[in-house]
């Protein structure tokens, strides 16, 4: 009997419980535009509902040829079906990944024009929870540029290699490039060795900066997000990895020529760096995370290897954590209000970096205890100690949580205050990259929608960057216009102690720290990306929302004065007391003061402070939002406003 002629492509798609994707995965193959390829589909033991949805979804089409095994593990299976593969070209998909449909024509012309051996494109990221992102597969330039244009990019020197994704699933191979290669079985991150034999037999991969491949993200079970043990084995992969790149390809399956590249020792520097960070992100559990955090020390430590610093794309934080420190603190101060600090922790818990410890610090043993078991139910991720304020307050508290912290960087929280997924990564890493001492972001004012503030009560006085955050030393007139909400700050924890900042323990707690930072940090950096969503449920509001008399505010920023160093107040412009007070009887008029008999006499306990105080006639700036009732009580507000 004669055979079928061989199609010209194979694609070879590994599965194991995936039941909710693989119906969408056949769909795409049998959706492509480039009809003539086999798909090898091999079952790698399914304990779900996958076969049967599988079968459901290829029906009765020749193309597709299944292949059931025990449960060997994602290598084996592609293995197997590699012995199958007859055509000359050769692609992978994972059983929850999807092509475009026009992926196998695009990618087989990208190699018919550019007579390369393989072609790489870029890929599209798919959410469960939230949009799409799309990045371009090369690990310093995630940014699509100039999409549909064919590049042909030189493979001679090994930190070219390492740029680019080592996923094999958005690849299309020559057969004769990938002949007799083999993924290493019983090991996770297989596609590193793999992808790093095949570019030590090539000169150059063509690119297409298309988004052709849509992965995956966060899916339960995802062998990137499993924090498990298993995670070890990247370390073993670094072992063989560094047999094919420091020695160039001394491995024996590496290469079928004699080619050679350079950069082999700086590019497995990076690449080892790179690897141990990406591991770092699955991993939640406090004790496996230090573990970790030492083997891979150790392991840099044995190779002559550095935590490459000046890498964009590697975390500083995560160096900090392998040398057995801890890079930032959260602090809570806690009133025993359950429902705002159950907010809080489940933000916590959803961050993508867990290399934080959290400080709950309570007024007394009993809140300190039911702190505890609050952190518990939460699932952290991180370490909860939970220490007990000499004194009640907020201030207190911060300050109590500050003489504790073991982190390089403070983040100060109010319970029901949540950082977005992402956030303290984002404050750690760019504070630790810019040697910066105080970090200012703009923030959401409510949970999940409302408005954006930019972090000012005057925007005028800054200039945001294009793009990123901006890093500078505040002006005088910035720090005094700069919102003193602590969730959206990071503070580094040796500049706090050395310069004796504090929190205050009156009405405006927290107004001396962050005015004190801004005006004394030599480098700050300023987020203009809302990282902070601010609550404004009454119970989680409690402090702005608790009366003050104009005497008792005014007796706060008295103490402010008396707290902050000469050298910061001589950097303030004239007025500066008068604009904070101004703000403070805006804050508590609006926030704290909700009946109108009460209106009236705070206004008229304005207007009495003022002239006891004889503070009409000096001149200030007021912040644009404040009532033109408040700025004739307190009179002679005729500066203009200054320029930036």
């Amino acid at each position: 009997m004669t055979q079928p002629p061989a199609p010209a492509i194979s694609v070879i798609v590994p599965m194991y419980n995936v039941a909710d994707h693989i119906g969408a995965c056949i769909a795409s193959l049998r959706a492509q535009t480039r009809t003539d390829f086999q798909a090898i589909v091999v079952d790698d033991g399914s304990t779900d509902a996958s076969p049967a949805r599988l079968r459901a979804a290829i029906g009765d089409d020749a193309r597709f040829h299944v292949i059931t095994q025990t449960n060997r593990g994602l290598s084996a299976a592609r293995n197997a079906a590699l012995e199958l593969a007859r055509g000359d070209f050769i692609a992978f998909l994972d059983g929850d990944d999807r092509m475009a449909p026009d992926f196998l024509a695009r990618m087989h012309a990208a190699l018919t024009e550019s007579g390369a051996d393989w072609v790489a494109c870029a890929i599209r990221m798919v959410h469960p929870d939230g949009p799409d992102t799309v990045h371009s597969a090369i690990h310093d330039a995630p940014e699509i540029a100039d999409p549909a244009t064919l590049r042909l990019i030189p493979l001679t020197d090994w930190r070219e290699v390492i740029r680019h994704f080592p996923s094999a699933w958005n690849k299309l191979y020559r057969r004769s490039l990938i002949e007799g290669l083999r993924f290493d079985e019983g090991t996770y991150y297989e596609d590193h060795a793999f992808y790093a034999r095949a570019a030590a037999r090539a000169q150059a991969m063509a690119y297409l900066p298309e988004a052709l491949i849509l992965h995956s993200r966060d899916r339960p079970g995802q062998i990137t997000g499993e924090d498990s043990e298993r995670v070890f084995e990247q370390l073993d992969v670094l072992e063989t990895l560094a047999g094919l790149i420091r020695d160039d390809g001394a491995d024996s399956d590496a290469t079928k020529s004699d080619t050679t590249k350079s950069g082999g020792a700086e590019a497995f520097e990076r690449l080892a760096a790179r690897l141990l960070v990406e591991r770092a992100f699955s991993l939640r559990d406090p004790d496996r995370r230090a573990r970790f955090a030492a083997a891979g020390a150790d392991f840099l430590a044995r190779h002559g290897l550095r935590h490459v610093s000046d890498d964009p794309t590697l975390s500083p934080a995560w160096g900090l954590e392998m040398q057995g420190r801890c890079p930032l603190s959260v602090i809570i101060p806690w009133d025993g209000q359950p429902g705002p600090l159950r907010v809080s922790l489940a933000a916590l818990a959803a961050q993508t970096w867990h290399g934080f410890e959290l400080l709950i610090v309570a007024d007394d043993d009993a809140t300190a205890r039911a702190a505890r078991a609050e952190a518990d139910r939460a699932t952290l991720g991180a370490i909860t100690r939970t220490p007990v304020a000499p004194t009640p307050g907020p201030g207190a508290a911060r300050n109590a949580g500050l003489d504790a912290a073991r982190g390089e960087l403070l983040v100060f929280l109010d319970a029901g205050d949540v950082p977005i997924p992402g956030a303290l990564g984002h404050w750690a890493d760019t504070m630790l990259r810019q040697g910066a001492d105080f970090g200012a972001s703009a923030f959401r004012i409510g949970i999940g929608a409302g408005a954006v503030h930019g972090g000012f009560h005057d925007m005028s006085v800054i200039d945001p960057p294009g793009d990123g955050p901006l890093v500078t030393r505040f002006s005088g007139q910035q720090a005094l216009c700069l919102h003193a909400h602590p969730s959206a700050k990071v503070f580094r924890a040796e500049f706090l102690r050395t310069s004796g900042l504090r929190f205050g323990t009156g009405v405006l707690p927290e107004w001396q720290m962050v005015l004190g930072a801004a005006l004394i940090a030599p480098v700050s950096v300023c987020f203009f990306h809302p990282w902070v969503e601010v609550s404004e449920h009454p119970p989680a509001r409690r402090l702005w929302h608790r009366p003050a008399s104009p005497h008792q505010l005014a007796g706060a920023l008295d103490d402010l004065a008396r707290a902050l160093p000469e050298a910061a107040t001589a950097r303030l412009p004239p007025g500066w007391f008068k604009r904070l007070l101004g703000r403070a009887f805006w804050e508590r008029y609006h926030f704290a003061t909700p009946r109108r008999l009460a209106r009236a006499r705070f206004l008229a306990r304005v207007w009495l402070l003022v002239r006891t105080r004889r503070l009409r006639r000096q001149a200030w700036q007021a912040d644009p939002y404040l009532d033109p009732r408040l700025r004739r009580l307190l009179g002679n507000c005729n500066v203009p406003r200054p320029a930036r």
